[in-house]
């Protein structure tokens, strides 16, 4: 199978994200995968309430990743990674895309229209949501993904990394082997959604309200009660076993502000193991938008571990691809 080149507004030595037609086994029931056919346009679509988005599933070189033409937004933890690595090491596959999103355009989305003009050759709800799948056999490689260019992690930043550990344990097999590239769902920014991605812990039994909002009130600018859950740019808002308020920190972005500032600042009043549902205390960053998102990704900067939640995301084992 041919690579697939995504050309990008980069300097001529670049040559863009390399994709392929996905080498992998899709779903057909509870239990059951088969094979997609060889060199396959594999369309997907996730369908929650008025939401929509539609991309490809496709394989991305994990050397893009490493030469800066796959950006990230978030930091990754290195114990998760090593577990992720280690999972993959141990089943040979991988069953989830990384999510990634690009700058769509119109001849990408024409193609895509065309195709899903008719009805769909699988059709699964998992998680709420409606997963679509159009497969076209022998179709050959969309030329119209040379018009992509920077792709973006929305999903997946840890499972990316762990490709990345599994590429170089196993990088003397050569470029073509599977583990040289990673199984991703391209999607366009402008269909993408982000919702807040809140925090939750447990507060020490003897912790007051009083006690929460004072700590607080040390590193913010502003606290305003709430009548309900209300996000706004600038802000965090925080619930304090049940009564809502909006904490104004000034901080270059509102999920950094929770994990630098405001959690800091409570030391001493959350429990050290909070249990599998805290409800106490919770803290809901502003969600950014998915253009800035990749501002940051473009300007070489990070948000925390999980400061973004874009919803819906793929499927797992919806498609499994084998690694050896």
């Amino acid at each position: 199978m041919s690579a697939l080149p995504l050309r990008r507004g980069a300097p001529p030595e670049s040559h863009g994200v390399t994709a392929r037609a996905p080498r992998a086994l899709v779903r057909t029931g509870p239990d059951g995968h088969v094979p997609l056919p060889g060199n396959a346009t594999v369309v997907y679509r996730l369908e929650t309430g008025q939401h929509r988005q539609t991309g490809l599933v496709v394989e991305v070189a994990v050397d893009d990743y490493r030469h800066g033409r796959i950006l990230r937004h978030e930091a990754t933890r290195p114990d998760h990674v090593h577990r992720l690595t280690e999972l993959t090491e141990a089943t040979g596959t991988e069953q989830l895309p990384v999510m990634l999103v690009h700058r769509g355009h119109d001849g990408l989305r024409d193609r895509l229209a065309a195709i899903t003009a008719a009805p769909p050759d699988l059709r699964v709800t998992g998680n709420g949501v409606v997963h679509s799948v159009w497969i076209r056999a022998g179709s050959g490689e969309p030329h119209e993904l040379s018009g992509i260019g920077t792709c973006y992690i929305a999903d997946g930043h840890h499972r990316m990394s762990a490709a990345v550990r599994h590429a170089d344990r196993w990088r003397h097999l050569g470029p073509g082997h599977p583990s040289a590239f990673t199984l991703a769902a391209l999607f366009p920014s402008d269909e993408m959604r982000v919702l807040g991605h809140d925090r939750r812990f447990r507060l020490r039994e003897s912790t007051s309200a009083t006690d929460v909002l004072g700590r607080l009130a040390s590193v913010a600018t502003r606290i305003e009660p709430l009548d309900r859950e209300e996000t706004a740019p600038g802000s965090v808002a925080v619930s304090i076993r049940d009564r809502w308020y909006r904490v104004r920190v000034f901080c270059e972005h509102e999920s950094a502000a929770v994990d630098d500032v405001l959690v800091p600042a409570l030391h001493g009043l959350l429990e050290d193991e909070p249990g599998a549902e805290p409800t106490d205390l919770r803290f809901v960053p502003h969600p950014p938008t998915v253009e800035r998102i990749m501002a940051i990704s473009d300007a070489g900067l990070v948000m925390p571990p999980k400061s973004t939640w874009f919803d819906p995301k793929p499927l797992p084992g919806l498609f499994v691809r084998e690694l050896r």
